[in-house]
């Protein structure tokens, strides 16, 4: 019997409260994180990556407003369900930061300014854990070497304005594992990084993924990356996902456009002299959301009275592979 995954997303409903009315960001999202998998969610800024990843752990903004079917579902080790959208205060924060870890694109984000890298790491480890401080930084210290910060002993007492954007990085992503987390959250967590150090964090991303027993959730915009690190893919556009699978599947073998046009976007070292292809148009603003499905305002293959009018449903190509588009059929 195949197991559960870790994490499931179940048709996410989510709006937010605005001056200019309720304004749709997130219409029936649904995908699955895998034990000891990695999910690549991608697709344009203003897509709903990172509004979806940030209701597991409840770190929208107050005006959010969700579906009464959205469900959020983590599975424990002996089998018990938790809905993560239904839980409180004091219940969300024992999972945040401690079951559920997070990497965010811009470490300033993560940290203060004004507290040493140790002092966070250590209140992270003794708000999770029951240890004294002295082990909370030792554990601190150890965590720190695991992720290739050179001088640990050192780089604990500084502060992180003290440290380069690379060592920055490093040390964000051991203060989100310092609690042994079991699912990962990285919202573009290489973007800002050079071609160097951003390989140097997708190796060691995947070294403490197979020492840690992790599943992460691996959010950007950048199929090259992807393609690299994510086992499983979901492709998102304008609140929807159009298109998921293994990833070898996806990339091999794109079935909707917009997939097909991320694709052909990429620049490649076998031809350089050849033009890049972007995706014609912009995607639409939240407050002029298409009717029927949302890509056929940039679809060169829509069809007027169809696809400006009916939302297609998810169609199984293959085993997993899974497309929503009205041109696709099994």
């Amino acid at each position: 019997m195949t197991a559960p995954p870790i994490l499931a997303f179940e048709n996410l409903d989510v709006s937010f409260q605005t001056d200019e009315g309720l304004v749709k960001v997130l219409d029936q999202v649904s995908f699955t994180l895998g034990r000891g998998r990695t999910l690549g969610l991608v697709g344009e800024s203003g897509s709903g990556k990172s509004v979806s990843t940030r209701c597991a752990v409840q770190l929208n903004a107050k005006n959010i407003r969700i579906g009464p079917q959205s469900r959020i579902v983590l599975h424990d080790r002996d089998g018990a369900q938790r809905d993560l959208l239904q839980l409180g205060t004091k219940e969300i924060q024992k999972i945040r930061g401690g079951e559920i870890g997070m990497i965010f694109q811009e470490p300033m984000a993560a940290f203060s300014p004004v507290y040493t890298i140790g002092n966070q790491m250590i209140e992270a480890i003794r708000l999770h854990r029951t240890t004294t401080k002295k082990a909370a930084r030792a554990d601190a210290i150890e965590m720190l070497r695991k992720v290739g910060m050179s001088s640990p002993q050192q780089r604990i007492d500084q502060y992180p304005g003290e440290l380069s954007g690379g060592m920055r990085q490093r040390a964000m992503i051991a203060l989100a594992l310092s609690t042994n987390p079991r699912v990962l959250i990285a919202d573009e967590p290489t973007t800002a990084l050079d071609v160097t150090i951003q390989a140097q964090v997708l190796d060691l991303m995947r070294t403490l993924q197979s020492e840690l027993d992790m599943s992460i959730l691996f959010i950007t915009h950048d199929l090259g990356v992807v393609s690299q690190v994510a086992h499983d893919i979901a492709v998102m556009y304008l609140g929807r996902v159009v298109e998921s699978g293994q990833t070898r599947s996806v990339l091999k073998n794109p079935q909707h456009p917009y997939t097909k046009g991320l694709l052909n976007a990429l620049p490649t070292v076998n031809q350089l002299k050849k033009r890049l292809s972007p995706i014609g148009g912009d995607i639409p603003g939240p407050l002029e959301r298409p009717t029927g499905c949302p890509f056929h305002t940039r679809c060169p293959q829509a069809t007027v009275g169809l696809c400006d009018q009916i939302m297609p449903p998810p169609t199984e190509m293959t085993t997993g592979h899974k497309v929503s588009c009205h041109l696709m059929t099994p």
